[in-house]
């Protein structure tokens, strides 16, 4: 009996501890495996392939989705954007603040607004504004001497969507915030939701958002009309959906009139036909007899769009629907989802007006597709509309009609007509017969008279004039002298408009010779080396993704695209290509181990394909061999970074890499047969690892991470024994990537969503970090340092790329002369 009694205690006992142990590892293992599976389960609904080129807006929407909302929390990011302001007002200008210097451009990006300003009366003087890059103006837009002059680098939204100026004051000008356009759920997302409507009543010397309008998430459009000698304005408001929540404006959709400057509002459009809401605005024009017109959008329900709105009064129950293509299209088993509409005004004829039509359907990931389905014309000021053809004879003319649908007519020509997709078409007959008047593949092989980048958003013609016409597109900005003609030249006018989104850069490893490298969007890669950049400076196509130069052999550079496919270049010339094109993810993270020209990146797709694999690729340059390396790491999600170790022994490879539930591993022996060793703690956040950074030794280890609502910056001193968070005063937002001082592990810089932030101590208990006031108020994805010279390499996303040096100076930290900011 006693036995067996003592048998039973002992079943307990280890009963006991199996629970508790497993109760201990439970924690540890379940929350990052969980995670792991909903992202998964959510990467398995992407239209996963290289021709979908903005698959990199989702790769971004799950590095920063909050892990418990799992979605993002915009509203923090604005939080954050005013903290910032904070610190810099209170530190306007720092003894050791660094100066920042861009390496300049002559190419731009997303441009959806076009304004002259109304005070040249030669209409030189030219207004624009960039989805990611702000508020932007040329005084010379005919001059090719001519730059363009950046308004405010810190506004705290940098989304500019539309402008409108006062008919009956020049001085005072209007600028919309927030991409509506893309604002809904498909793969090109949204650049930002907007903050409301800027305000200047100066010519644009200052500015400041209207209270009214803190509300209007985003401004589709804008327009100011003369009513009887009153300025009054309209204003296009919707919702939209961005980082995985709906933002709705309040108090609800619709078109906005004041008569006051933007003080008080009223909503004048009729509830959408069966619904108890207004019809969501995506277009608004004024004729040249002052009736308005409406194009619509669908609203975050889908409903409402395809409709045409016309009044004269403006005003509440004055407006005509025209609605009959909703059910045309709502009828059409191919394309049943109505979509966004685009009018265009002959000035010539009251009379003669256009409509765009887009329509779309959902795909197997539940994405919406949309092209350009109808053109419609009306001879009686909008009382009725007739078909035309299609530019092309297909709606793919415009195959992204939610995001890139454009029309301008003639000012002398109501049968001569431009639209715009993803190129330039015009018609001088009304619509009968259409010219492909601009090819974007130009870009390729450095541009040319047809040359107009892809994805066009604006057109304008200047000073009533039927030759000279301005155009937005995806690069910026585009004139031409002689639109009249049937074969119009182009030419590109973004000197100094420097709203390049780049992912990813190098720096050359020769000491005092500024060349960099860098991938970014829609533009391929770029090589810089002194000059401004421009379209002659593209070494290789697509989007751009990770790039590098050999830090030992310096005339080996290695660019990427996509889906590891990898160029190679010596000399700079064009020299092999290699990678497994289909293994990876879109913008895939990688590094490049000099010493022994070996290439690593993730293989890791993101439906989970090549599971736990990196790609291996040595003998660069001569000899590329690819191979597919298992690390047996028990992930389900692709890689998130890519660290090579420069302490590696001779002769080997030593690797940190980053997951997207906070797992950290370090791989020996990475260059033959890899030993993996796991080098993450319970105390890391459950998080996607953006950046690692190495110190002085392999045991000085700082890791970030990109996901709202977790501490964001952890440190070791022990090779990832231990970790503490070192997170500070940062504002809740995305950091992006690290760098410690080669020379000074206590100075750390990183990349953020806000610009970058520095701290000269972050050895100390409560870290506090500083916003570089040298650099905008911008998304940064990524720094390179220069260690022989100190020269760090800032890559931004809307403005372009920026370096500075960042010297150590002893003498100053030791005395504290570099302000700390105020918490």
């Amino acid at each position: 009996m006693k036995r067996k009694y003592i048998l039973t205690l002992i079943l307990l006992f280890l009963s006991t501890s199996i629970i508790l142990i497993l109760y201990c590892i439970l924690p540890k293992n379940e929350p990052r495996n969980a995670w792991d599976q909903y992202l998964l389960g959510e990467y398995k609904k992407m239209p996963v392939g290289a021709d979908n080129p903005d698959m990199a807006a989702l790769q971004n929407y799950y590095m920063t989705i909050d892990p418990e909302l799992k979605s993002v929390p915009n509203e923090r990011l604005y939080e954050a954007y005013k903290y910032t302001r904070k610190l810099q007002s209170g530190n306007p200008i720092k003894p050791t603040s660094l100066e920042w210097t861009e390496t300049g451009s002559n190419m731009g990006g997303r441009t959806r607004a076009i304004m002259l300003d109304p005070k040249d009366p030669d209409y030189k003087k030219v207004w624009a504004g960039s989805v990611t890059g702000g508020l932007w103006y040329n005084n010379d837009i005919y001059s090719n001497n001519s730059g363009w002059q950046v308004v405010d680098d810190f506004w705290p939204n940098l989304s500019i969507s539309c402008m409108a100026y006062d008919p009956n004051d020049p001085n005072t000008m209007y600028a919309g915030t927030g991409e509506c356009q893309t604002a809904r759920f498909i793969y090109r997302e949204s650049s930002g939701v907007g903050i409301g409507i800027w305000k200047s009543s100066d010519d644009g010397e200052t500015w400041e958002i209207i209270p009214s309008t803190e509300d209007f998430k985003y401004i589709s459009d804008l327009k100011v009309r003369d009513e009887d000698g009153s300025s009054v304005i309209y204003a296009g408001v919707v919702s939209g959906f961005y980082h995985g929540i709906n933002f709705q404006s309040e108090p609800n959709d619709g078109l906005y009139r004041s008569l006051d400057g933007g003080n008080t509002w009223e909503q004048v459009l009729p509830d959408i036909i069966g619904e108890d809401l207004p019809y969501a605005p995506a277009c608004i024009e004024i004729g040249p007899g002052g009736r308005i017109f409406v194009g619509t959008m669908k609203n975050l329900d889908g409903n409402g769009g395809a409709t045409i709105l016309y009044s004269d009064q403006g005003t509440i129950g004055s407006w005509t629907i025209f609605d009959d293509y909703e059910e045309i299209i709502q009828d059409d088993p191919d394309r049943p989802i109505p979509g966004r509409v685009i009018i265009a005004c002959a000035l010539s004829d009251e009379d003669r007006v256009y409509a765009l039509i887009g329509a779309g359907y959902l795909n197997s990931a539940n994405f919406n597709f949309a092209q350009g389905r109808y053109i419609l014309r009306s001879n009686n000021g909008g009382q009725s509309w007739t078909q035309r053809n299609l530019p092309g004879g297909d709606p793919f003319w415009a195959n992204l009609s939610w995001h890139a649908f454009i029309a301008a007519v003639s000012p002398s020509d109501p049968d001569d007509l431009y639209v715009g997709g993803k190129d330039v078409w015009k018609t001088t007959n009304g619509g009968f017969f259409w010219s492909h008047v601009s090819d974007w593949e130009l870009m390729y092989s450095g541009g040319g008279d047809d040359y107009v980048h892809c994805d066009q958003h604006e057109q304008i013609y200047i000073d009533n004039s039927s030759s000279k016409m301005l155009l937005g597109c995806d690069g910026g900005v585009f004139y031409t002298a002689n639109a009249s003609s049937g074969n119009p030249v182009f030419q590109e006018k973004n000197k100094g408009y420097n709203t390049l989104q780049f992912y990813t850069c190098d720096i050359y490893p020769v000491t005092g010779t500024n060349y960099f490298v860098g991938g970014l969007q829609d533009n391929g890669t770029l090589l810089f080396t002194g000059d401004p950049l421009d379209v002659n400076d593209m070494i290789d196509v697509g989007d751009g993704a990770y790039c590098f130069f050999d830090e030992t052999e310096p005339q080996i550079m290695i660019t990427s695209t996509y889906y590891n496919v990898y160029t190679i270049f010596y000399n700079w010339n064009f020299y092999d290509q290699t990678g497994i094109d289909g293994t990876g993810v879109f913008i895939n993270p990688a590094d490049y181990d000099s010493k022994n020209n070996i290439l690593y990146a993730n293989a890791v797709n993101f439906d989970n394909t090549y599971p736990n694999r990196i790609l291996r690729i040595s003998g660069i340059p001569n000899n590329p061999n690819n191979q597919l390396i298992n690390l047996y790491t028990g992930l389900n999600t692709y890689f998130s970074h890519v660290k090579v170790s420069p302490y590696a022994p001779e002769g080997t490879s030593t690797l940190f890499l980053g997951s997207q539930n906070g797992r950290l591993f370090r791989v020996d022996n990475a260059q033959s047969n890899p030993d993996v060793t796991e080098i993450s703690t319970d105390d890391l956040p459950v998080a996607y690892v953006s950046g690692i950074a190495l110190g002085g030794s392999e045991d000085i280890l700082l890791v970030t991470f990109t996901n709202y609502g977790v501490p964001s910056v952890w440190q070791s001193y022990n090779g990832g024994t231990g970790w503490e968070d070192i997170s500070g005063n940062l504002p809740d937002m995305p950091i992006r990537w690290c760098l410690y001082h080669p020379q000074n592990n206590k100075m750390v810089m990183l990349a953020t969503e806000i610009g970058i932030w520095t701290t000269d101590d972050a050895s100390q208990g409560e870290v506090l970090w500083e916003p570089e006031a040298g650099i905008p108020n911008v998304r940064v994805d990524m720094l390179q340092m220069r260690t022989t010279d100190n020269t760090v390499l800032a890559a931004t996303h809307g403005r372009g790329l920026m370096y500075t040096t960042w010297d150590y100076d002893p003498f100053t930290l030791i005395w504290g002369i570099r302000s700390s900011p105020a918490i």
